[in-house]
């Protein structure tokens, strides 16, 4: 789950799309809700045009359609006149207003009738478009957009806002899609055609690539208490020691409340000293392992999303993706 955002919503077509699972039947996977407007004229055309010079683009009233194409062979025969060809596809759709809907659709494969031999598709196509919103954030006025309402509302300086959106994007990377100012864009319109589809092949057989958790970015620089700037440390269980047990998951130290709470869980693990209490998590969980608790006088906020039912995760990740200041650390059991 590379870039799932904070405000996240799922399109609720079935349980199992809810868990993070494809229905056969479904096609729209999951809403992403980023809270920034989309209303002028001159910011959707801006929005349409940096985006065409990589995928095909169609906007019809408030939504921005963004499809990406990539074509499937199957070389299998000893005879290269039986060599099969499809091409597939995958579209994000914008919907456009004061706050900007990505939905993220995935066509099952019978909609393809000839693809039936393609290996993989869900993963392919699920990492394709992830591909897509990634560079949609990376290369259209949506990104700047979000960066100026992180460094508004988490207080961020503007380099900090660049890298989170840098961690939240990691597949954008693969298209060279990155722009940080609006006359960059004129430099994506450039890239050849080539180059992107040889750098897509790429994405598309490294369909479970991610960025460690040591380099992702701090989700803010106001935050006080043990944390290191970098979010929790992915290696506590071998760094800390257990100093006590709540709502029947283990407490990591060190603990001295009400300035130091430690790590609360161990496989869902969140590191309280660095919960800012947003909720994204509570909100982002299918299966409710969190509640509030409420913790007077801590310095970065005074209740904490306790994973109080820990054994009830499913280990989808949600939380800890849309989780600002990254204090939260799914370890699903061995």
């Amino acid at each position: 789950m590379s870039s799932l955002l904070e405000d996240k919503v799922y399109a609720v077509l079935s349980e199992t799309t809810k868990r993070g699972i494809y229905p056969l039947h479904g096609y729209k996977y999951g809403l992403y809700r980023i809270p920034v407007d989309l209303t002028s004229k001159e910011d959707i055309e801006s929005v349409i045009a940096s985006l065409r010079g990589i995928f095909k683009v169609d906007a019809y009233a408030d939504r921005i359609y963004v499809t990406y194409r990539w074509k499937e062979q199957d070389v299998t025969s000893v005879k290269p006149e039986e060599w099969r060809e499809v091409e597939l596809e995958v579209t994000v759709e914008i919907v456009t207003g004061e706050v900007i809907d990505i939905i993220y659709q995935v066509k099952p494969l019978d909609y393809f009738p000839d693809a039936y031999w393609v290996k993989n598709y869900r993963m392919k196509a699920d990492n394709n478009a992830k591909m897509v919103i990634d560079t949609i954030l990376r290369s259209t006025i949506i990104g700047e957009k979000l960066v100026k309402d992180w460094m508004r509302r988490y207080k961020m300086d503007e380099q900090t806002a660049r890298r989170r959106l840098e961690g939240l994007t990691p597949l954008a990377k693969m298209v060279e899609a990155i722009v940080s100012t609006p006359t960059a864009q004129t430099q994506v319109l450039q890239q050849p055609q080539q180059a992107v589809a040889q750098q897509q092949q790429a994405v598309a057989t490294t369909p479970q690539a991610k960025p460690a958790a040591a380099t992702k970015p701090t989700g803010g620089g106001a935050h006080t208490g043990t944390g290191t700037g970098k979010g929790i440390d992915p290696n506590f269980t071998k760094n800390r020691q257990v100093a006590g047990e709540h709502a029947g998951h283990a407490v990591w130290g060190p603990v001295n409340p009400p300035q130091l709470l430690g790590i609360h869980g161990t496989y869902v693990a969140v590191d309280f000293d660095i919960c800012i209490a947003d909720g994204a998590c509570i909100e982002a969980c299918p299966v409710n392992v969190y509640e509030w608790f409420e913790t007077p006088g801590h310095p970065a906020s005074e209740k904490k999303a306790d994973p109080a039912r820990e054994a009830d995760c499913i280990f989808c990740l949600a939380c800890e993706t849309v989780c600002p200041p990254m204090a939260i650390k799914i370890t699903k059991k061995s």
